[in-house]
């Protein structure tokens, strides 16, 4: 009897409660109501605002209704102003409620009007909605605004682009990535925060963002946008086989476009290192690159130009350490063994006959070991043998 007393009073106090702020809606919305003037309007939504409370979605879905009809964008400059105001406040407060019941008239709004601080404010919304059924279309927007900028207008064109950066990365739909992507290497100026907030973006709008990187790759004739796209895979969420594909990619691009003009092989240069790289550290055992890295110390020009990538290259045929990346090792140490004899290596090939002992450590293939007991009686300086014998040592 007690229990059902104490269920009793619990259920009369929630009902109270709930009375109480249905009531408190219902009062709210009837002095918006009764207001005939957009600033006392907006006055009214200012104080709904600090309550944060989704029951009062559907006043300001009324709210954004009758504003609508009214059109925003006429009347006097002064009547213009308030609507603006009182439009902006109603769709930043219905995005911060999650009101998805309103994305249709939101949209609408975002459609009809020019004002560029109010249309990303709506596109802002719909982000926060999750009303990704409109991702396709916002993104085609930014894309336009990626393309370049208009002097007259590139102020509220930077605004604009902002809004829909910061709408499609709540949406976190993959459709807008690219769009974001492009965004953030885009003509905007570094006031407007339109890149950093996409390259920030972009990080956390995709767990998995490979299929577009790799679309962004093959399609895109920028290098540096090539090199970005290679960046914001390794930023990303994605496994590291997925970011395997997108440096394996990269790297064969790298190969592709190394021509006889200067600028473009340096940038081609610096996309093959820096793909190497990222291969190297995701312990990349891809059978396929390892012809890629052959071909790269096949290439070496005997120069400090090339050093650098050689040296990388074989750091990463020891961290492949496949039977075909071992046995190339070994060549190579045994090219270098015969030219010892007759004391032709320089001191550049010293340092290449060291990383090929560090890359058949890194290999751990036993493959390697005959090759190596075979360099101790080659008549290499003391430091070179003593890494010889240590390398020996941690092969089964």
């Amino acid at each position: 009897m007690k229990k059902a007393l104490i269920i009793c009073f619990a259920l009369m106090f929630s009902g109270i409660q709930a009375f109480a702020l249905n009531e408190k809606v219902v009062v709210w919305e009837q002095i918006y109501q009764q207001s005939d003037r957009d600033e006392q309007r907006v006055a009214i939504i200012l104080k709904i605002m600090e309550f944060k409370d989704r029951e009062f979605a559907p006043v300001l879905l009324n709210a954004l209704t009758q504003l609508v009809s009214r059109r925003v964008e006429d009347g006097t400059a002064t009547e213009r102003y308030n609507k603006n105001k009182l439009a902006m406040l109603l769709v930043r407060e219905l995005g911060n409620l999650n009101s998805a019941e309103s994305a249709d008239l939101v949209f609408s709004l975002y459609e009809e009007v020019k004002e560029p601080v109010l249309k990303g404010e709506a596109a802002m919304a719909l982000g926060k909605m999750r009303a990704d059924g409109f991702a396709e279309i916002l993104s085609f927007d930014l894309s336009s605004l990626n393309l370049r900028a208009d002097p007259a207008i590139s102020r509220n064109q930077e605004i604009l682009a902002l809004g829909l950066v910061q709408s499609l990365n709540s949406m976190r739909s993959i459709l807008g990535y690219e769009a974001v992507f492009l965004a953030s290497s885009g003509w905007y100026s570094n006031i407007s925060k339109v890149k950093e907030t996409a390259k920030a973006a972009l990080v956390t709008m995709v767990d998995d963002p490979t299929d577009s990187l790799l679309k962004i790759l093959s399609t895109n004739p920028s290098m540096d946008i090539k090199a970005d796209a290679l960046e914001a895979s390794l930023s990303s969420k994605a496994s590291a086989e997925r970011k395997c594909l997108v440096a394996t990619e990269a790297l064969q691009i790298g190969m592709d476009r190394a021509t006889l003009d200067k600028t473009e092989a340096a940038v081609a240069g610096k996309l093959r290192i820096n793909a190497i790289v990222a291969l190297t550290g995701l312990r990349d055992k891809t059978p396929g690159n390892v012809e890629v890295f052959k071909n790269i110390i096949k290439k070496d020009s005997k120069n400090d130009s090339t050093i650098d990538e050689t040296l990388k290259a074989y750091v990463a045929l020891g961290v492949n350490g496949s039977d075909d990346a071992a046995a190339f090792l070994v060549t190579r140490l045994d090219e270098y063994n015969v030219f010892e004899k007759s004391k032709a290596n320089t001191l550049r090939d010293k340092s290449i006959i060291r990383q090929i002992i560090a890359s058949m450590v890194l290999s751990k293939n036993p493959k390697v070991k005959n090759e190596l007991i075979k360099s101790q009686f080659v008549d290499y300086d003391s430091l070179v043998i003593r890494e010889i014998e240590a390398a020996i040592k941690t092969l089964p």
